[in-house]
């Protein structure tokens, strides 16, 4: 493999005012790269900004690798999620060939990390789990992204978190490519299979993603070397340095999470990218529960900016030689282990979060609610059982809305009782007559046998079910017959589910209890907070 420059970028004024397509009107250029630039542009026919990718005239005069751009962008087009970012049009016309693309405002996590240096471990899980998300549906449209890295992930002026060229990742299966187009920060990113030049599936994609996750949190690439080639070899030879080791902050749950993904083995990897971005939530629901770094002078500058990112930190740890691989066949390992040692992780990082809440203010109007007798939940006191929470959403079917106070969900599995979810507020406990029940459910990493789902709050005469399936349901009936009931509840409720086997967890609350007192609900009197919920099983 070879490093080649890419070719100068035409002046701002060559194709500056050029309408493409009879309609695409080039006023600015955007970016430019190894083999292609971006210019900002006008569809006249739609009133709308978009963005135009030219392939540079070199390449646009060789047929075959047109063919194949063609091909992808059409490839590309299929592909609808929030997070990849749209194909609108291709042009080829005069010698120049274009992709025409959703126009996004913001950066790209290469220049966020070029100029403000880590990411912050929360931060890092939000990204990663976004685009994880953005590959499984490229996945299961049967396209294989190929070049994952920093700079094909777009951070968005909206927040959003975007994947942008699924067009031409597959340009480089080419074999004269792979030798001469792919540019050194294309090298680092690569799976050992691409190294090898073996057939590639998600897979491959997944330790990209690794990749990148291990470099957003440390600083630094997991492999380095002199050369392109040195560099794609290292990771046949070496293990990386655990990202502990260069940041001790980075919770260990985490970390497991990007040691797989960099498994030599593919088949020693998450199988999905859903499974890596269910692996990666979990890191945050229980074992980050929503904190920042916990060393306050471990970065020199604490500003937010954007998705609350911040800066580098002010030294960075030599990690030291990386670690050789046995020589021989790639070794497995034995993956059941990998969820024993999350879990593990979890459950410690649980006790700890627990331990400091009764130092805190609220952790003290807790315990006096526990001595005058007040049923609630004790923080950090986990069953060595929970299964692990991967997402939480809240439910809401016709006559309702579809939503219930959705931005508090995440308070129900954050690991603290002293927040929660709550319900709107309602005229009578039977949720004003308008609807049969109202309920927020959670999904565990992976489908098993549910035992118990515990619910702490405080509130005193209210009803609730739990059904368990499989995938959750539009409507309360499609969510199958209730695993376990109770009426009259006083206080924490702990439903017995016998063992029903699924991976979603709904709490369907029918009776809100008695009015929870004047302005609680604003103009109304009813309504129920939950402040944490445990599954147990398996």
């Amino acid at each position: 493999m070879t490093h080649r420059s890419p070719p100068p970028a035409a002046p701002d004024g060559a194709y500056a005012g050029r309408i493409l397509g009879g309609r695409y009107q080039l006023t600015g250029r955007i970016a430019a790269g190894g083999m292609a630039e971006v210019w900002e542009a006008r569809d006249s026919v739609l009133g709308r900004p978009v963005a135009v990718k030219l392939l540079y005239p070199h390449l646009a005069v060789d047929a075959s690798l047109v063919q194949r751009f063609r091909a992808e962008a059409v490839a590309a087009a299929r592909l609808h999620h929030p997070s990849i970012v749209s194909i609108y049009d291709t042009i080829s016309e005069g010698g120049t060939e274009a992709i025409v693309m959703e126009l996004i405002r913001g950066r790209t996590l290469r220049t966020f990390l070029d100029e403000r240096g880590p990411l912050d471990p929360a931060d890092a899980v939000d990204i990663g789990a976004e685009v994880a998300d953005a590959l499984h549906a490229a996945h299961c449209a049967g396209v294989v992204h190929r070049d994952v890295k920093p700079a094909n992930i777009l951070l968005c002026d909206d927040d959003r978190v975007m994947v942008t060229d699924f067009g031409i990742a597959k340009i480089y299966d080419d074999t004269d490519l792979t030798q001469t187009g792919i540019m050194l920060g294309s090298v680092k990113y690569l799976s050992p299979e691409q190294v090898e030049s073996d057939p590639v599936d998600g897979r491959s994609d997944i330790y990209s993603l690794g990749i990148v996750l291990y470099e957003g949190l440390t600083g630094v690439p997991p492999f380095t070397g002199d050369s392109a080639a040195s560099m794609a070899l290292a990771r046949l030879h070496t293990r990386p340095a655990p990202p502990r080791q260069l940041r001790p902050t980075i919770p260990p749950t985490l970390e497991a999470v990007i040691l797989r993904c960099l498994a030599l083995d593919p088949a020693d990897r998450y199988l999905t990218a859903l499974e890596l971005r269910d692996a990666l939530l979990a890191t945050k629901v229980r074992s980050l529960a929503g904190r920042r770094d916990p060393d306050p002078t471990a970065y020199a500058d604490r500003t937010q900016i954007g998705l609350g990112f911040h800066p580098e930190p002010a030294g960075r740890p030599d990690p030291g030689p990386a670690e050789p691989l046995e020589p021989g066949p790639r070794r497995r390992r034995r993956r059941s282990l990998t969820p024993i040692f999350v879990t593990a992780m979890v459950v410690a990082a649980l006790a700890v979060t627990g331990a400091l809440i009764w130092k805190t203010t609220q952790g003290q109007e807790l315990l006096e609610r526990v001595q005058q007798g007040t049923n609630l939940s004790i923080p950090g006191a986990v069953r060595d059982d929970a299964l692990a929470i991967s997402d939480v959403h809240t439910f809401d079917p016709p006559p309702g809305d579809g939503k219930e106070i959705d931005d508090r969900a995440p308070l129900l599995v954050d690991g603290n009782p002293a927040t929660g979810w709550n319900t709107e507020g309602y005229d009578t406990r039977k949720l004003g007559g308008i609807k049969p029940g109202v309920g927020i459910w959670v999904k565990l990493n992976r489908a098993t046998k549910v035992r118990h789902v515990r619910v702490a709050t405080a509130v005193k005469g209210w009803s609730a079910e739990v059904r368990v399936a499989r995938a959750p349901g539009a409507t309360i009936d499609d969510w199958g017959p209730a695993a376990a009931t109770a009426t009259d509840i006083q206080g924490d409720a702990d439903f017995d589910a016998g063992g029903t086997e699924g991976q979603y967890v709904l709490i369907w609350i029918t009776d809100l209890g008695p009015p929870a007192g004047t302005g609680k609900w604003g103009s109304h009197d009813y309504g129920i907070t939950l402040n944490e919920v445990t599954v147990t099983g398996g």
